[in-house]
């Protein structure tokens, strides 16, 4: 900003008019060089100037006039010859009015307009500055934050009321902050607009996010809304998935069979085109680290959830996306060297369920492998060889020591046809009680001849059948207690008397609350006991009148009583020494249950036989091994231990205990003793090359260890069978690690059933071959 303090300071001095203008011009000249931007306003002063030359008189009206303006502006400080030295800081306050401006836009911007009028002719410049200083007094008075400006342009109207010249001046000074206010507002003005331009694309911005938003929050509603749809259709779909995974397997099967490739040919290709050689692996503490008998999933299994059904609604089944784990039924045999075949799968000409055929689950061959560490022991599962699953599964070697690409297991516990065991479906358990429609020599020695009536190398459940079942509860669900997850049929004892005689009926009546213990669907026998009081299943006349019949329906009969319907063939009388008694459950009650595991109603209330891997399990019967031996001698520590003894070959299954000791396979470990009680395991001990888990510690509870009961009796020799899984009253005790050692290797119950193998012939895979 120019100095103009000197010129006002010889405009004071001056005596003479041509003194005065050579003064303004001087002041002006040097403003209008410093302001380039407005030389039109500095042509348009100089020729105001050359105007007040030549008309004074015109001038002294404009002072007269600007005078009577200025009369208003005298009222608001009555003093302004008092305030005449302040006017030396208008400049100073008019450069503080520029930031007081921006406060201002509005009248800032009137001003500009009225401002720029100044540039036609100087009267005009000035009657516009008299104008622009009164609103800006006003707008200083309104605003309540400019009184110091308001009071130096009041001091420079007074000077220019003493003298023309110190009009023109003071003219010239207003002019120069008008240009500066319009300046300052320009700019403002340009940054004003600057910020709304800036605040109009921020607020776009924000409206876009928003509508962005609003459609990702509608987006993501539809999302949740398809995923809660999901979620509730998952089970549902899911089952149909699998099934269309199946039956995709079995149109692979039948497209190579139909191409001369056979049926175990397709089965080969189906199972390679599978493996992946993922590890599935689960750490189970040992009782001295954790008697928790939870694990922890490791390797390819870490994460993996699986959980059993429960009748037809599917349980969640990570596993049964990998082939490790496809299973598909199957008719089998076994051919007269000990080499199992697959005759035909389900859904093939050919295939049945029903009738003198063996139904299994045929599986990709497998490899384990058995970690022993000082806290825990580590179970390795997996489709290939691996530094951590060195060993086949002993279901996968063929008799002459080759690899065969799958492997089978009986799908049923067998049953009797005409005086040979099948494991078909809707059979009774073959057992060994006095009903006439049982008497089926199902014990260790009893089953060697009887196996054998299908062909020499057929042999009851063997131990790497009951191991496999066993792997399989330790890899997929994670735990050594098996009834945490399916009971089976193991406390379903159930035997009340008939309390209303009837004739010609296939009902008995009881009482509600005891009617309430049966299960639509399971099976009874009924039998007229007469003057006996024992109610043992043993006894030929506890079911006289239907054996192993069918609970059709339970139905109220009064307000105390109910009636208990049955399929008996025929009807029967009753007498109040009528007693109905529960039963294990027939072949085949799994088969509606959705996927590979669970039960056909309450996986652990203990009244249903399960499923696992498609395998039927806990029945309500043992399950005797027909390719061990438990030899009774005395240990280290003077008590009775059985040595435990696995054939390999089922054509050389025997009954001399002399024979055994010389052909069987002895394991190193023995059956720990329990002196004629139950106690609960703590430690199993596995040897990978026989594929049996041996109980050798014992002393836990229920729920913790391997959670099952061992009993041995307190006999100092001869020989017993291994009895497996529990009976209806097994209870607690019961699970896939029961063993009952106390029954000798001869012995037969309506509690002993087996299934039918056709792995009792296996082989002794080289691992250099």
């Amino acid at each position: 900003m120019a100095d103009v303090r000197k010129y006002t300071e010889q405009i004071a001095g001056a005596k003479k008019g041509k003194d005065v203008r050579a003064s303004i011009v001087a002041a002006i000249n040097e403003v209008s060089d410093e302001n380039n931007t407005y030389n039109q306003v500095k042509a348009d002063i100089l020729t105001a100037q050359e105007g007040i030359n030549q008309d004074v008189t015109a001038n002294r009206q404009t002072q007269q006039a600007f005078n009577t303006d200025l009369q208003e502006a005298k009222t608001v400080q009555s003093d302004l010859a008092a305030k005449t030295e302040a006017g030396n800081t208008l400049l100073a306050n008019l450069t503080k009015k520029v930031s007081d401006g921006n406060t201002l836009y509005t009248n800032l911007t009137k001003k500009v307009t009225e401002g720029n009028t100044t540039h036609k002719n100087l009267e005009a410049d000035i009657t516009a500055a008299g104008q622009a200083e009164a609103s800006l007094e006003a707008d200083i008075t309104a605003a309540g934050q400019a009184e110091r400006s308001l009071e130096a342009d009041i001091t420079a109207a007074g000077q220019a009321e003493r003298s023309l010249e110190a009009d023109i001046t003071a003219a010239g000074q207003t002019e120069r902050s008008l240009e500066a206010d319009i300046t300052a507002a320009g700019k403002a003005e340009t940054d004003l607009e600057a910020d709304i331009s800036t605040a109009n694309a921020r607020i776009t911005t924000m409206q876009n996010l928003v509508q962005n938003a609003d459609q990702i929050k509608t987006g993501l509603e539809a999302d949740l809304l398809q995923a809660r749809q999901a979620s509730e259709n998952l089970v549902t779909n899911t089952a149909a998935s699998v099934t269309e995974i199946q039956n995709a397997g079995k149109s692979q099967i039948d497209a190579i069979k139909e191409a001369g490739g056979g049926v175990e040919q397709a089965l080969s290709n189906y199972f390679a085109l599978r493996r992946s050689g993922l590890v599935f692996t689960t750490k189970i503490y040992k009782y001295t680290t954790s008697t928790s008998p939870v694990g922890v999933k490791m390797n390819a299994n870490e994460n993996m959830v699986c959980e059993p059904s429960v009748g037809r609604r599917k349980g969640r089944d990570d596993y049964e996306q990998y082939g490790l784990f496809h299973h598909f039924t199957c008719n089998f045999s076994v051919d007269e060297n000990g080499f199992n075949h697959v005759e035909a799968l389900e859904g093939q000409t050919g295939f049945t369920k029903y009738g003198k055929v063996q139904v299994g689950e045929v599986t990709m061959s497998a490899w384990f492998g058995i970690e022993d560490t000082a806290e825990a022991v580590l179970y390795h599962y997996s489709d290939s060889q691996t530094e951590l699953t060195p060993h086949p599964m002993k279901e996968s070697i063929n008799p002459d020591g080759t690899l065969s690409p799958f492997m089978i297991h009986a799908k049923y516990v067998a049953g009797d046809i005409e005086g040979a065991p099948y494991s078909s479906k809707g059979l009774a358990p073959a057992n060994g009680c006095q009903a006439e429609e049982a008497k089926n020599p199902v014990s260790y020695t009893g089953m060697i001849v009887y196996m054998h009536k299908l062909g020499g190398h057929y042999c009851g459940t063997t131990s790497w059948d009951l191991f496999y079942r066993q792997l399989m509860m330790i890899i997929k669900y994670g735990t050594t207690h098996s009834q945490s997850i399916m009971a089976g049929c193991t406390s379903y004892t159930a035997q009340y008397m008939n309390l209303v005689e009837e004739t010609g009926v296939t009902r008995v009546i009881i009482a509600k609350s005891q009617a309430a213990s049966y299960v639509v669907g399971s099976y009874v026998s009924i039998g007229e006991m007469g003057e006996a009081t024992n109610k043992d299943r043993y006894y030929a006349y506890m079911h006289n009148l239907a054996y192993s019949v069918k609970v059709l329906k339970i139905e109220d009969v009064d307000d105390t009583n109910a009636a208990v319907y049955v399929d008996a063939q025929e009807a029967f009388d009753t007498t109040l020494t009528t007693c109905i008694s529960t039963m294990p459950w027939h072949s085949g009650s799994t088969d509606e249950v959705a996927g590979s595991d669970g039960s056909l109603g309450n996986n652990t209330n203990g009244k249903y036989a399960f499923k696992i891997q498609g395998i039927e399990t806990g029945v309500g019967a043992y399950e005797v091994l027909g390719n061990v031996v438990m030899d009774i001698v005395t240990g280290a520590d003077g008590n009775p231990a059985r040595d435990v003894y696995v054939c390999e070959d089922a054509s050389t299954l025997s009954s001399s205990i002399a024979t055994v000791r010389a052909n069987y396979r002895k394991a190193k470990a023995q059956v720990a003793y329990t002196a004629a009680s139950w106690k609960y395991i703590t430690e199993e001990t596995t040897y990978p090359d026989l594929g049996i888990m041996i109980p050798t510690g014992v002393g836990g509870g229920s729920t913790t260890g391997f959670a099952d009961g061992l009993y041995t009796d307190t006999g100092t020799s001869g020989q017993r069978e291994w009895r497996a899984l529990g009976n209806l009253s097994a209870d607690a005790y019961a699970g896939l690690w029961l063993l009952s050692a106390d029954y000798g290797w001869s012995s037969a119950s309506w509690a002993s059933a087996s299934g039918v193998s056709p792995n009792g012939t296996r082989g002794e895979w080289q691992a250099a071959a």
